[in-house]
C-alpha cells in the first residue's frame, strides 16, 4: 500500500497522484465479490458545495478539493480497506489546517496579527470537521481490521462517517463566509453574520496600537526582542505561523519575539511569559559592554581590528574580503596556511554567524583561527593539516546584523537590507539559491517574519558574496557555526524523510545519538553530547547553506548548533555568558570535530573519525523491502548491479544527491531471501535472515505497548506503532559464513529536535535474548518514513535478536529486516601507492603490511563492515607490527584496513579465510 506520506496534501492534484491502496485484496477476492462496496456520492445533500458563489473559487478548492480528490481515489480501487485508505484522516486533517492558514493569509494580507486572529476563529469553527475526521479514522480502523467476511458490516458505518464529514465541511464553508467573506471585506459589514469579523477587527486594532506604541514593528528602534515561554501551542504550529521558535521545554515553547509578535500570540489566546536572562547591559543606541565578545566596528578590539592584529603577528594567517555587506562592511575571510589556493590542497571552509545574535559562534571561529595559527612544531597533526589543506574561516557572515545586535537589539537575527512594507532584513540561512522558497514551512514569504527568505534567491548581497566565493574556492568540507541547541545537522534539510547519499561519510564524522563526535562539557548543560542528524530532524528549512553547499558544490557540510542553551536549570539561549572560561570550553568541545573534518577533506568517503571511531563503509544496505536500497561508491553507481537471482532494475536516488557515494533504489521487491550487489569489481552477497512488519503472517514478534497500525504503512497493510512499550524481533541464527549483520528498517517518530527526550532505543542481543546492548538511539521529529540501520560485527554462528523500546516517543516501524553480510568476491589489484598485505586472502594466523608512506610514522587500524575497530597499532619509522588475527579470534570475512600518516590515508579491503565455512 502506498502510504499517506507519499501523497500530496494540497495544491495540484492529478488523479494519478492519490492513494491507490493495496490492490492485492482486489485480485484475491475478485471484482465480483467486492462490487457491493459501493462508494456513495457524498455531495448530493450539500448546499455550499454547489453554490454559484463557491464553484471555481480558490476557497472552494482549498476546502472541498482534498475531499473530492479522496473520493476520486476511492473510486479507482475495489477493496474496501483500500477505499478507506483514500480518506486518510491524518492527511485530510493537515489539508484542512493548511486551508485555514491559506484563507487567513488571503484575508489578512500583510497584517500578521489579523491573520493569526482569523486562524484562531476559523479553527474554532472547524471543530466539528476535526471531530468528524476522528470518527472517520475510527471507522476506517474497524473496517481494515475486520475479517473479509465481516467487512460488509463495517462498510456502512464507515460510509456514514464519511458522509458526516462532508456535511461538516459544508457547514464550515458557510462559517468561512461569516468570518471573512473576501479580501478587504473583513469589518465592512459582510452579510450572513459578520459580528465575529467585526470583533476581530477591534482586537486586531488593539494589537496594532501595541505594536505602534513600541515602535519596533520593523526593527528600527525601541524595545528589543525578548525570549518568551509560550504555553498552549505546539512548536510546529508556531513555526508554521512564522514565529521564531528556538526551543522546547516540557509544556512550553521558546519563541524570540518583538512586541508585535507578542501581541499576535496573546490575541490567539496563548499565554506568554518573558524568560529572565542575565544579558550584557545594552543602552538605547549604545554598544553592549562586553569583556570577551567583540562587536564588528569597535576600533580598539572589534572583529576588523582583531583580524588585522593576528595577520600582523602571524605569518600563517592572511585576510581578504569576499565583498561588502549591504551597509558597506567588509565580509572578512581569513586563511590559515599558504596564501594561494592550490589544487593539491583540498579546500575546507568554516563560517559563523549567519544569524546576528549568535555571538558564541563568532567567538568559536576566532579561536579556531588562533589555534590553527600556533607556531609550527607544537602539534604534528595541526602542522600537517595546515600544510596540506587550504583552510578558510569567516568569523561573521552577517556583519551588519551582528553589529546591530551590539548597538540596538541583542536578539536581532536577519540582515539589515530594506524590504517590502518598511520591513528590514532577510534570513541569510533561508536565502541561498538551492531549494529556495520550496514551501512556506521551511521559510517565509512574509518580510516581517524572522525566517523571511528574501524576495528572490540570493537577493541578499551577503549571500551572493558567499556563493561567489564557493565558485572560486569550492570546499570539500564545510561547517556553518550557529547557536544554540547542541546539534550536528547535515543535509538535506528541506524535506522530511530525505537522506543524503553521502550519509556514510556524514555518520562516520558526526557519529550517532549513541556516540556523537562532540561532547558537551559546559557545566550544567542539559546535554552530554551534540545530537547528530539530518537538518529536518529539528525542522525543515529551505534556501539553507548546507543544502546549497552539498547540492551545488558536493561539499560534506554541517551546521553545528553550539551549546545546549542551558546551565543546570538556567536558560541562556543565544545569550551565552560573556565568560572566557565557558567560551573556551565550547571551543575545546568542538575542536576535535573540526580537525576530523579537516582530515576528511582529502577523501571523505575513506574517513576514519578519531572522535567517533567510525569509518565510512564502502557499501551500506538500507532497505530490503519494499525495495532494496544500497549505497555504493559514486564511481561505481552507473555500472552497478542489484540482483535477486536475476538483475533488478534500479534508479539512482536523485533527491539524495551524493558526491562521493550514491544510493541505488531497486524496483519493488517482496522481502527477498537473498540478494547481491555488484559495485565496480566487487560482488557482495547478502542473505536476509529476517524480514517482517506487523502483518498477520509475520510470526514470532513480541509486542508490549506496540500494536499493529492500519492507518500508516510503508508496505503491506500494517506497521507497528507504540508510544511507551517494547517490540522484540524473533531470534535468528547467523550462518557460519557471515560475521556481520545489519538491522535495517523504515521508521517515523514524533519526538523533538530541540530536546534529548522523548527517545527510542534499539538494542541487540547476541545470545538469544539473555543480555542486550544498545546499538542505536532514535530522536527527533520525523513525520515521514525514512530508513535507519545499525550494523553488528563478530556475530558468526550467534543467536541474534533486536528490540525497540519507546519512552514517550510516538514511534512507527515497518519492514524490519536482519541482513547477513556474506562472501565478497573481488578481482582487485593493489596499486603501488597503497598499503599491501602479506597475503590476501589471509589463511595464516598473522598478517603483515607494507607501509605506503616511506619512513614517516602514523597508525594502522582494521575495521569490520559495521565500522567497529578490531585492531589498532602505532607505526614508527615505517615499520608496521603484525596483526595476530588468530589470537584475536577474527573470523572469516571482509575487513577494511586503514593506514594514516598526517593528512594521508590509504585503505585496503582484506579478506580472511583461515577456516573452512
Amino acid at each position: 500500500m502506498r502510504s499517506d506520506t507519499d501523497v500530496p496534501l494540497n495544491g495540484p492534484r492529478d488523479d494519478s497522484g492519490d492513494t491507490a491502496g493495496d490492490t492485492a485484496a482486489d485480485t484475491a477476492g475478485g471484482a465480483r465479490g467486492l462490487a457491493r462496496f459501493v462508494v456513495p456520492e457524498f455531495t448530493r445533500s450539500l448546499r455550499g458545495f454547489a453554490s454559484v458563489q463557491a464553484l471555481g473559487s480558490r476557497d472552494h478548492e482549498l476546502v472541498f478539493g482534498p475531499l473530492m480528490t479522496a473520493r476520486r481515489s476511492a473510486a479507482r480501487v475495489l477493496a474496501p480497506d483500500a477505499r478507506a485508505a483514500a480518506f486518510d484522516a491524518d492527511r485530510l486533517t493537515r489539508s484542512l489546517a493548511d486551508a485555514i492558514g491559506a484563507i487567513s493569509r488571503d484575508r489578512a494580507g500583510a497584517d500578521e496579527a489579523l491573520q493569526r486572529a482569523l486562524e484562531a476563529r476559523l479553527e474554532e469553527r472547524a471543530a466539528p470537521v476535526f471531530a468528524a475526521l476522528s470518527v472517520v479514522a475510527v471507522r476506517a480502523a474497524t473496517l481494515r481490521g475486520a475479517a473479509p467476511a465481516a467487512q460488509g458490516d463495517a462498510w456502512e458505518p464507515w460510509c456514514d462517517a464519511v458522509q458526516a464529514l462532508f456535511n461538516a465541511v459544508d457547514l464550515f464553508w458557510f462559517a468561512i463566509a461569516d468570518v471573512a467573506p473576501s479580501r478587504g471585506a473583513v469589518g465592512r459589514g459582510a452579510s450572513g453574520g459578520a459580528t465575529l469579523a467585526r470583533g476581530l477587527v477591534l482586537a486586531v486594532a488593539a494589537a496594532g496600537a501595541v505594536a505602534a506604541s513600541s515602535t519596533v514593528t520593523h526593527g528600527q528602534a525601541g524595545a528589543p526582542r525578548v525570549t518568551l515561554r509560550v504555553n498552549g501551542a505546539r512548536p510546529d504550529s508556531l513555526l508554521g505561523a512564522g514565529f521564531d521558535v528556538v526551543g522546547v521545554e516540557p509544556g512550553t515553547v521558546l519563541v524570540v519575539a518583538n512586541p508585535r509578535d507578542r501581541a499576535r500570540l496573546e490575541l490567539g489566546g496563548l499565554r506568554t511569559a518573558e524568560v529572565p536572562v542575565s544579558r550584557a547591559q545594552i543602552l538605547a543606541n549604545a554598544v553592549a559592554v562586553t569583556t570577551v565578545y567583540r562587536s564588528f566596528d569597535d576600533p580598539v578590539r572589534g572583529i576588523r581590528r582583531w583580524a588585522d592584529s593576528i595577520v600582523a603577528a602571524n605569518p600563517r594567517v592572511s585576510v581578504d574580503t569576499i565583498g561588502l555587506s549591504h551597509e558597506g562592511r567588509p565580509m572578512l575571510m581569513l586563511k590559515v596556511g599558504a596564501k594561494g589556493d592550490s589544487p593539491q590542497r583540498p579546500n575546507a571552509l568554516f563560517m559563523s554567524t549567519y544569524h546576528a545574535r549568535e555571538w558564541a559562534a563568532t567567538e568559536t571561529a576566532l579561536r579556531l583561527v588562533a589555534w590553527l595559527a600556533a607556531p609550527p612544531g607544537t602539534d604534528a597533526r595541526r602542522d600537517s593539516l595546515v600544510q596540506s589543506r587550504d583552510i578558510y574561516v569567516m568569523p561573521v557572515a552577517n556583519p551588519d546584523g551582528y553589529q546591530y545586535s551590539f548597538s540596538n537589539d541583542r536578539l536581532w537575527r536577519k540582515t539589515r537590507s530594506p524590504q517590502a512594507g518598511g520591513a528590514v532584513g532577510a534570513d541569510m540561512n533561508r536565502n541561498h539559491s538551492a531549494r529556495w522558497g520550496l514551501d512556506n514551512q521551511g521559510s517565509s514569504s512574509e518580510p516581517l517574519s524572522e525566517i523571511f527568505r528574501g524576495p528572490a534567491p540570493a537577493s541578499e548581497i551577503e549571500v551572493r558574496n558567499i556563493e561567489a566565493f564557493h565558485v572560486a574556492h569550492p570546499p570539500i568540507v564545510a561547517i556553518s557555526y550557529h547557536t544554540f541547541s547542541g546539534l550536528l545537522l547535515y543535509p538535506p534539510g528541506a524535506v522530511y524523510g530525505e537522506l543524503s547519499a553521502d550519509l556514510p561519510a556524514y555518520r562516520a564524522l558526526a557519529g550517532t545519538n549513541l556516540k556523537s563526535a562532540v561532547t558537551d562539557r559546559v557545566p550544567g548543560s542539559n546535554r552530554t553530547s551534540y545530537a547528530p542528524g539530518p537538518g529536518w530532524m529539528l525542522y525543515t528549512t529551505n534556501g539553507e547553506y548546507t543544502d546549497f553547499a552539498a547540492t551545488r558544490h558536493g561539499a560534506i557540510a554541517f551546521t553545528t548548533e553550539l551549546t545546549s542553551g542551558y546551565t543546570g536549570n538556567s536558560f541562556y539561549g543565544f545569550e551565552f555568558p560573556d565568560n572566557e572560561v565557558l567560551l573556551e570550553r565550547v571551543f575545546q568541545d568542538n575542536l576535535p570535530f573540526a580537525l576530523d573534518l579537516l582530515d576528511a577533506a582529502r577523501a571523505p568517503a575513506a574517513v576514519v573519525s578519531q572522535s567517533t571511531g567510525r569509518s565510512a563503509p564502502r557499501l551500506t544496505v538500507e532497505s530490503v523491502s519494499p525495495d532494496i536500497r544500497v549505497i555504493v561508491p559514486a564511481a561505481a553507481a552507473s555500472a552497478a548491479k542489484v540482483s535477486i537471482g536475476a538483475a533488478l532494475s534500479y534508479r539512482v536516488d536523485s533527491a539524495g544527491g551524493g558526491r562521493f557515494t550514491r544510493r541505488l533504489v531497486s524496483a519493488a521487491v517482496s522481502r527477498p531471501a537473498a540478494f547481491s550487489v555488484t559495485s565496480g569489481i566487487s560482488v557482495a552477497n547478502f542473505r536476509v535472515l529476517l524480514a517482517g512488519g506487523a502483518e498477520p503472517t509475520d510470526a514470532g514478534w513480541t509486542a508490549q505497548g506496540f500494536a499493529a497500525d492500519s492507518i500508516f504503512a510503508r508496505a503491506g497493510r500494517f506497521s507497528w506503532f507504540g508510544t511507551n512499550g517494547t517490540l522484540r524481533s524473533p531470534v535468528v541464527t547467523v550462518p557460519t559464513e557471515s560475521d556481520t549483520v545489519s538491522l535495517v528498517y523504515w521508521t517515523t517518530h514524533s519526538g523533538s529536535g530541540f530536546t534529548a527526550e522523548p527517545s527510542g532505543v534499539v538494542e541487540a542481543s547476541t545470545d538469544g535474548g539473555t543480555t542486550w546492548s544498545t546499538v542505536l538511539i532514535q530522536r527527533g521529529f520525523a513525520p515521514l518514513w525514512y530508513t535507519d540501520q545499525a550494523t553488528l560485527g563478530g556475530v558468526r554462528g550467534k543467536s541474534v535478536a533486536f528490540r525497540f523500546t519507546a519512552s514517550a516517543l510516538p514511534w512507527r516501524l515497518d519492514e524490519v529486516a536482519v541482513v547477513a553480510h556474506g562472501a565478497v568476491t573481488s578481482g582487485a589489484t593493489v596499486a603501488a601507492n597503497v598499503i599491501r598485505p602479506s597475503e590476501n586472502p589471509v589463511r595464516s594466523g598473522t598478517v603483515g603490511f607494507s607501509w605506503p608512506f616511506g619512513a614517516t610514522g602514523g597508525e594502522i587500524a582494521a575495521f569490520d563492515f559495521s565500522g567497529r575497530r578490531l585492531w589498532r597499532s602505532v607505526v614508527t619509522n615505517g615499520v608496521v607490527p603484525l596483526w595476530d588475527v588468530r589470537a584475536q579470534g577474527i573470523g572469516n570475512g571482509v575487513y577494511v584496513v586503514v593506514a594514516t600518516s598526517g593528512s594521508r590515508t590509504s585503505r585496503l579491503k582484506l579478506f580472511i579465510a583461515r577456516t573452512a565455512p
